[in-house]
């Protein structure tokens, strides 16, 4: 029977980057989760708040944290280290993060032609966080063919003032599409098939160069470079690289629909990390347990190919998300469960999820919906915030009550933060289980 001193349920931001941290302290890591979660999906950066009149993602964090039960008036405080800590994980796995949280929020061009509000970007869209000067050049260039991406027709909107949020925008706006090699006619052209094909040296020295020519004809020049997110998968350094050479405009990249080739990027890179550092990783199934005596988890069930897949745990860690993750699902008479220790889920009453208006300003009530904990991240009753219903169960990420993740903009900077805080919280408890190897690996780990 396979044992585990922490079980993480989740393989999204805040579940492997709770298991990295657990590992990083000398446990045996088990990560389990149903599917692959939101950095698929997520455009590759780090959103750790964004609510009207803030000017950075701190100020937006600092506003939130005065929220009567919202996350980060638990988490905030671990906010920053866990960001300078992530950073660095991806800097050892060839992923760059820029930006900080005091920076400021910048309008950064989107595959629709609107905005979106950012301040910590991957390498590759960086550029885009420069306030844009009067008299520079915005060219943006696609590949023929490509149905995610539309140059004339994110022009066409980048060109309204209205677009850019109040914030300074280019002085030119000019669309381009151009002929990549071996690409003419093909039928859904996918942004992953031209990330592969960026991977390959001799194609991307072609393709860019092609592009090159394209942009020169319409640069009248300062100015950058919008290019849908797909320089490279498997080895974006080196294109981007290339690119910021090679194209005679600085290069940003820009956001597209799932799958997220920067949200691709970010996994892969945890999931390297994680690893490295010995932890495991199962997908495909999903798991479920029950609080027992002494108010603990001793194991996790779930399906396998001929018997029943147990899993002994010393803890666990619940990163399953929201409403939006699965985490917590809906049930016939309106009830709502958290999936897979059916912990009591604090959402609010079942009138006002019924909205007349689907994009009601504030947002869907059910999106606060989710697990209230106390500050070491331990779940409570709701109505009964003093009792730990587990002494050795944590909650991360989206699961935690009391968020607008996608209103505020803020579920990426909960997931690091309170992945912090989990760890920290289970340290003295992943001590005592930890044998003299993995205590020897974490300190080793450390000393990096």
């Amino acid at each position: 029977m396979p044992r585990a001193d922490v079980a993480v349920v989740g393989v999204g931001l805040a579940g492997l980057t709770s298991a990295i941290a657990l590992a990083e302290g000398g446990a045996r890591v088990h990560v389990v989760a149903t599917g692959f979660a939101t950095t698929h999906w997520a455009a590759g950066g780090f959103d750790a708040g964004v609510v009207r009149g803030a000017a950075t993602p701190q100020a937006a964090v600092d506003r939130l944290a005065r929220k009567i039960g919202h996350p980060y008036r638990l988490v905030a405080a671990a906010l920053p280290a866990a960001l300078e800590w992530v950073r660095g994980i991806l800097a050892e796995e060839g992923l760059t993060i820029v930006g900080g949280l005091s920076d400021p929020l910048r309008a950064i061009p989107t595959a629709l032609g609107s905005t979106r509000i950012a301040a910590v970007l991957p390498d590759g869209m960086a550029a885009a966080l420069a306030p844009w000067e009067p008299g520079e050049t915005l060219v943006v260039c696609g590949p023929a063919g490509f149905r995610d991406f539309w140059p004339h027709a994110i022009v066409a909107s980048l060109r309204r003032p209205g677009s850019w949020r109040g914030q300074p925008m280019p002085g030119r706006v000019e669309p381009v599409t151009v002929d990549l090699p071996g690409l003419a006619g093909r039928h859904n052209l996918s942004g992953l098939d031209i990330a592969r094909a960026f991977d390959d040296p001799v194609w991307r020295d072609q393709a860019l160069d092609t592009m090159a020519r394209a942009v020169e004809r319409l640069a009248g020049g300062d100015g950058r470079v919008a290019l849908p997110a797909v320089l490279g998968l498997d080895d974006h350094a080196a294109v981007l690289e290339a690119a910021r050479r090679r194209l005679p405009l600085l290069p940003f990249e820009v956001a597209l629909a799932p799958p997220s080739v920067p949200g691709l990027r970010l996994y892969r890179a945890l999931r390297a990390a994680l690893l490295r550092r010995r932890g495991r990783l199962q997908i495909g199934e999903p798991v479920r347990g029950a609080v027992g005596e002494g108010h603990r988890v001793e194991r996790l069930v779930g399906p396998a190919a001929a018997r029943e897949f147990v899993l002994t745990v010393g803890a666990v860690v619940l990163a399953t998300g929201g409403i939006a993750g699965g985490g917590i699902v809906g049930l016939d008479d309106g009830s709502l469960r958290e999936t897979v220790l059916g912990l009591p889920v604090d959402a609010p009453l079942g009138d006002p999820w019924l909205l007349p208006d689907a994009f009601d300003p504030p947002g869907h009530p059910l999106e606060t919906a989710g697990i209230r904990t106390d500050a070491d991240l331990r779940p409570v009753a709701p109505r009964n915030v003093r009792e730990p219903l587990a002494e050795n169960v944590r909650i991360v990420g989206s699961l935690l009550a009391g968020q607008r993740y996608l209103r505020e903009r803020c579920g990426d900077g909960v997931a690091i933060a309170s992945a912090l805080v989990a760890s920290r919280s289970l340290g003295a408890h992943v001590a005592a289980l930890a044998g003299p190897e993995q205590r020897l690996l974490a300190s080793g780990s450390r000393a990096r």
